[in-house]
């Protein structure tokens, strides 16, 4: 819609608003395209990106509004040194949180729908020796930091998708809406569910019923 057409349907008030808030934004943008090495990048409104050193991210990274991006350096006075990768043409819908202490590596062609979360840590300690007992609230619990995610090329997260730290995704999958990965999900295949299961998978001609 051209800028008279917003304004008819809009008023000026709105569309003043809107040409202002997006002359910011593409400067902003620029900023971080310098600091984050890469070009393309388009970002909706009220981003929280922490961590901008330890991040790697594509040409054409697209996100809406409410995008949260950091690669956790300190909590609780705990040092990390996390490594989080983005490929390139990767497009991500409006409150999408990726946040590692670790590692998260996630290649191109990402397609994320509304309140995806990808996170390779966790608040405490929950297996092995040390675990974190009840008594401590659990934002004051050590954050893990021994996970990793890794998620391939062109992938599809449905809305409302949680990963967490050992998953691994392989390319071209497609995770239904409110699913959650914490392991393997092979390439070529549909997986829903808490865990995510394979429900369909690519025959080369057609996604097939899974078992």
């Amino acid at each position: 819609m051209s800028l008279a057409g917003y304004a008819a349907e809009n008023g000026w008030m709105l569309t003043v608003q809107k040409s202002f808030g997006g002359l910011q934004r593409r400067l902003r943008d620029r900023l971080l395209e310098r600091k984050l090495g890469t070009t393309g990048l388009g970002l909706g409104r009220l981003p929280r990106l922490m961590g901008l050193s330890h991040m790697k991210v594509g040409a054409n990274f697209k996100a809406a509004d409410g995008l949260w991006l950091e690669a956790v350096t300190e909590y609780g006075g705990k040092m990390y040194t996390p490594q989080l990768s983005i490929g390139a043409n990767c497009n991500l819908s409006s409150y999408v949180h990726i946040a590692c202490t670790n590692r998260v590596t996630i290649g191109e062609g990402l397609l994320c729908g509304s309140g995806v979360t990808i996170t390779d840590h966790a608040h405490g300690q929950y297996r092995g020796h040390g675990q974190t007992g009840p008594e401590l609230r659990p934002a004051v619990r050590r954050l893990s930091n021994d996970g990793v995610v890794v998620i391939g090329k062109n992938v599809w997260l449905g809305d409302g998708v949680v990963v967490l730290a050992g998953a691994d995704i392989g390319d071209g999958a497609v995770i239904g809406a409110n699913s959650v990965v914490n392991g393997v999900v092979p390439a070529g295949v549909i997986a829903v569910g808490a865990p995510a299961r394979v429900v369909r998978e690519w025959d080369g001609s057609a996604w097939a019923k899974g078992e």
